[in-house]
């Protein structure tokens, strides 16, 4: 999974993170299938406190933390017309593409950011796993704590 951003400067506005679906993009192997995911994500942060630096370890960043993940990512299936969430093989865990993206504001000062995040998901999650309907849940956290607004994807159809 790679990610790539764009981000602009402003004037401070809102605190609060705002997200929304920018798109998702479905590119197919040499055989014709659906192979590579890539959801854009456009965000908004009127301080511009998103993003970690490589020293964001100790809470609430640490791993398991609930700050340690910047960028929430859930995945969900559709069997027989009802959203679940897939199980990791061999745990009891929902499959997640949570991540930790770097700061968008390098400088000490509130300036507000702007931009468009690219995420890269493979189609078929895990070996022998080919789901043919799903969306994608996202939520942003930045250094404060503070959550965005949660946004869905539209119905993603697959072919394997």
């Amino acid at each position: 999974m790679l990610l790539s951003f764009g981000c602009n400067t402003d004037p401070v506005e809102s605190e609060m993170p705002e997200i929304g679906f920018e798109s998702v993009t479905v590119y197919k192997n040499i055989q014709g299938k659906d192979s590579m995911l890539v959801l854009s994500i456009n965000y908004k942060d009127g301080d511009g406190d998103l993003g970690l630096s490589v020293g964001d370890t100790f809470p609430p960043f640490n791993f398991g933390s609930d700050g340690f993940y910047n960028l929430l990512v859930g995945y969900k299936i559709k069997k027989n017309n009802v959203w679940q969430s897939i199980l990791v093989p061999g745990s009891s865990d929902t499959l997640q593409f949570n991540q930790r993206f770097q700061r968008l504001n390098l400088s000490d000062k509130k300036k507000m950011v702007s931009g468009n995040l690219d995420l890269r998901i493979p189609a078929s999650p895990y070996p022998g796993v080919f789901p043919d309907t799903i969306k994608f849940i996202s939520q942003m956290i930045d250094r404060k704590l503070h959550r965005s607004n949660v946004v869905e994807s539209n119905e993603i159809k697959l072919k394997h």
